[in-house]
């Protein structure tokens, strides 16, 4: 978790420092400033994941938000279509998960405030995880669609406020007191808030 947390600092000093730079720069003209041209796409996103945990012996179950990081690199083809991939660090009941997609990206409006939407499907892995009970969960399919605002900032950059619903497969291994192995299949399903940067 401390290093979660020292990278969590890290991607927010990039994220002021390039809201800074791109704030210090002069201001091209707002028809400009619009992000209309194709070329290089990229964003940075933190926020939470919030779900439900069901609790064992019929206890009610309790909710609780855990960090989620997510870079995005792509190509915009068009104002309402950019592909990439996306890599990110997701943490679920101490599963420390990070997901790998194909990601869309796509601006409905030409206005300096613009709805967006966004599609990531890929593979979540597991190699980061740490070992419970002498096993390494496995990681599994990801499917993460999301709809927000982007707020122009001037100079093809933007702050990116979105909401989604995150789908997380995971298959772990556990021993029971017995010495019975125990393989369970979960999928963890989240609702996902986000805010970023886009460049």
């Amino acid at each position: 978790m401390k290093h979660f947390s020292a990278l969590l600092l890290l991607l927010f000093s990039i994220l002021i420092f390039s809201s800074s730079a791109a704030q210090a720069q002069p201001c091209a003209p707002a028809e400009e400033a619009l992000p209309t041209s194709t070329g290089y796409l990229g964003s940075v996103e933190m926020g939470f994941l919030y779900g439900k945990i069901t609790n064992p012996f019929n206890n009610p179950p309790t909710y609780m938000a855990s960090p989620s990081v997510q870079i995005f690199n792509g190509y915009r083809a068009h104002r309402l279509f950019a592909i990439g991939g996306t890599v990110g660090f997701d943490f679920y009941d101490n599963i420390l998960i990070t997901p790998i997609a194909l990601g869309l990206r796509g601006e409905l409006l030409k206005t300096s405030v613009s709805p967006f939407y966004s599609l990531d499907a890929g593979y979540g892995a597991s190699f980061l995880s740490g070992r419970r009970s002498g096993e390494r969960p496995d990681g599994g399919w990801m499917l993460n669609p999301a709809l927000g605002l982007r707020v122009q900032t001037g100079n093809n950059t933007a702050y990116l406020f979105s909401m989604g619903y995150k789908q997380q497969r995971v298959d772990t291994e556990s021993m029971t007191g017995w010495g019975v192995r125990v393989n369970e299949r979960i999928t963890y399903k989240r609702l996902s808030l986000r805010l970023g940067f886009m460049f």
